[in-house]
């Protein structure tokens, strides 16, 4: 089905009904069409719909049924980091304290957190210290 753009202006008179069904078939046509492949492929500037993209031991590429087919090289796996142990149960309380702004001690739970992950106190040269000065905090 050929794709015809309908265009509507301002006391025109439609037939709903047929501007609906005939979407309606356009979008039918374009789920089926879908389903024929994963998608399009420009080669030599035509166009065709991929067949099938699988992995394998080499690449290789070809035409079966006017559809491109791939082989991809399958890679070497990633670096497998270690994912660490997250956020202790004391860290999400006072972080979530601090966010609600419900903790009894702003000052008390921000030292809390920064003693749980070894980081220093703020010194004159960090911006906490420099809002404590303008009396931001």
């Amino acid at each position: 089905m050929k794709y015809v753009k309908q265009h509507f202006v301002t006391g025109m008179k439609v037939s709903l009904p047929d501007v609906l069904n005939r979407m309606e078939a356009g979008i039918a046509a374009a789920c089926a069409a879908a389903g024929e492949g994963i998608g399009r492929a420009v080669t030599g500037g035509t166009q065709g719909t991929i067949g099938s993209v699988i992995t394998g031991d080499t690449p290789a590429a070809g035409i079966r049924d006017g559809k491109l087919c791939l082989t991809l090289p399958r890679g070497e796996p990633g670096p497998q980091g270690n994912p660490g142990e997250g956020l202790s149960d004391n860290a999400k309380a006072l972080l979530l304290s601090l966010l609600a702004e419900t903790a009894l001690d702003r000052d008390a739970s921000l030292a809390a957190l920064r003693a749980e992950w070894g980081l220093a106190d703020p010194d004159d040269t960090t911006p906490e210290a420099a809002d404590a000065d303008e009396g931001v905090l």
